[in-house]
């Protein structure tokens, strides 16, 4: 059996499911710093490694990378960690 590994890294903004290519821009991509949430200190946020004012957020059924301003952004970046 031969192991393929894979990462969650931003392309175009939205984020993908990519092979570790091994180069620095993937890593950058692939990088989130966790953060306390930004809708609810109890929850947690991620915030990208090379756009760090861009958070993970949920939009339109879809995880993507963007900068956060309203009550409504926030609360779209803010997850439950398990």
């Amino acid at each position: 059996m031969h192991l393929i590994y894979w990462q969650t890294k931003h392309y175009n903004y939205q984020l993908v499911l990519n092979k570790d290519d091994g180069t620095d821009q993937f890593k950058q991509d692939a990088t989130f710093y966790r953060v306390q949430g930004l809708a609810d200190s109890s929850k947690v946020s991620y915030h990208s490694y090379n756009f760090p004012t861009y958070y993970i957020r949920h939009f339109n059924y879809k995880l993507r990378i963007d900068p956060i301003a309203t009550t409504t952004d926030k609360q779209d970046a803010t997850f439950i960690e398990h």
